[in-house]
C-alpha cells in the first residue's frame, strides 16, 4: 500500500515537471473561464434571477446622533470609568433592542451592552489581574447596566418606534369596523 501511494505521487510529480517544461497548461484552481456560447443559455430555457441574501436586521440598525452619542459617554465616563475607548452604539427599532460596547484602555477589559438578554452585561479580558480598583470598575459596570437598560428599553419603545405600513386605510365615517353593533333595523311595512 505504501508503494502505491508513492507511484502516484511520483506520476503526479512527473506530470507537473512536464508541464513546467513543455507548453501543456494545467488547471488552477483559482483561474476563471470564460463563458462560451456553450455555457449560455438559449432562448430555449428560461433564467430566474437570484435573490440577494437578505440579511434580518438590514436597513434595521440605527446609530444614534452625534449630540446623543456624546451625552451618553459622558454619563457613562462620570458613572463607571473615564479610560474608555467606544464602539458603534446600536439601534434596532424593530427587534427592541440596543447594543454599546468598548474597551477599557488602561486594564484591556472589553464590555459589551445589550437589551436582548435580561442579563445584557458581558465582558471579556485576557489574563487581567483582579486588583481592587478593577473590581470596583466592573461592579460600576454592572450597576450602571441596569440604569442604561431601563432608559434604553423605554427609548427604544417610544423614541425609535418602527415605521409602520402607510398602506392601511381609516375606515371612513358611517363605515362599519369589526365589532361594531348594527344598527337598529326598522321594521318592514
Amino acid at each position: 500500500m505504501k508503494y502505491q501511494n508513492e507511484d502516484y505521487t511520483r506520476k503526479m510529480l512527473n506530470l507537473i515537471r512536464e508541464s513546467n517544461s513543455t507548453d501543456k497548461k494545467l488547471i488552477n484552481e483559482q483561474e476563471e473561464l470564460a463563458p462560451t456560447d456553450e455555457m449560455m443559455p438559449t432562448d430555449e430555457f428560461e433564467t430566474a434571477e437570484m435573490d440577494a441574501e437578505v440579511d434580518e436586521n438590514a436597513g434595521e440598525d440605527r446609530e444614534l446622533e452625534d449630540m446623543e452619542l456624546k451625552e451618553e459617554e459622558d454619563k457613562f465616563r462620570q458613572t463607571v470609568h473615564n479610560r474608555v475607548k467606544f464602539n458603534a452604539f446600536k439601534l434596532y427599532p424593530d427587534s427592541q433592542n440596543v447594543e454599546w460596547s468598548g474597551e477599557f484602555t488602561d486594564n484591556r477589559i472589553e464590555w459589551n451592552y445589550s437589551l436582548d438578554d435580561s442579563q445584557g452585561v458581558y465582558i471579556s479580558c485576557e489574563l487581567t489581574q483582579l486588583r481592587e480598583d478593577t473590581l470596583k470598575v466592573l461592579q460600576k459596570l454592572s450597576g450602571y447596566y441596569k440604569t442604561w437598560s431601563d432608559e434604553w428599553a423605554t427609548r427604544i419603545a417610544e423614541e425609535y418606534k418602527p415605521e409602520e405600513d402607510m398602506s392601511t386605510e381609516e375606515p371612513t365615517e358611517g363605515g362599519f369596523e369589526p365589532g361594531d353593533d348594527l344598527p337598529d333595523e326598522e321594521p318592514m311595512v
